[in-house]
């Protein structure tokens, strides 16, 4: 017997195109940091892939009653922020657009992969939230506001008022002690 997998979005794709803002806001929690990254990877630049992201969720918003059926979500929200980067990137011609094509998932990706995907990542995420939880209240603001936020260790000395060398210290304790507890993700 073949089993059929339901897509737990669809719903929520069906209410934004009736114009619910909550379900563009499940969406939104759902696919960002997976968006946030894949936009990271071909940028290197923070803010110019915050903007991306963001860009991602207002286009959706403004032509959701466009918007046909979606069976895969982070694949075709990866396709949407394809299109906006590469029209922007055309636009500064900051890079070649064929590699960067070539660079992102299909959405002919299969239902498996995507599965498999979802559960490595929220694993990945439970462990972090669990070992971030184990650092100190000065090293979890550090680590937030610097790769949450992504402030530089000088704009984090100035806004905890202390000096650079501490906040570089507190940095270095803060990723050795997430490495020792997550190691278990990567090996």
């Amino acid at each position: 017997m073949i089993k059929v997998l339901k897509n737990t979005d669809a719903d929520y794709w069906s209410r934004l195109k009736q114009g619910d803002a909550d379900a563009l806001g499940y969406l939104y929690d759902q696919y960002v940091d997976k968006l946030f990254e894949s936009a990271l990877r071909k940028t290197d630049d923070r803010e110019f892939a915050k903007d991306l992201v963001q860009e991602v969720f207002i286009e959706i918003w403004n032509y959701r009653h466009g918007i046909t059926e979606v069976q895969y979500s982070f694949s075709y929200l990866t396709k949407v922020l394809q299109g906006i980067l590469l029209k922007k990137l055309k636009k500064n011609n900051r890079l070649v657009y064929t590699e960067l094509q070539e660079s992102f998932a299909s959405p002919e990706e299969d239902i498996e992969s995507i599965l498999i995907s979802r559960d490595i990542d929220q694993e990945k995420r439970t462990k972090l939230i669990n070992a971030l939880s184990k650092l100190s209240d000065r090293q979890k603001q550090v680590v937030e506001l610097h790769f949450v936020k992504g402030f530089s260790y000088d704009q984090i000395a100035a806004k905890l008022r202390i000096n650079y060398q501490s906040v570089n210290n507190l940095a270095f304790r803060s990723i050795l002690r997430l490495r020792s507890l997550m190691y278990n993700i990567f090996f």
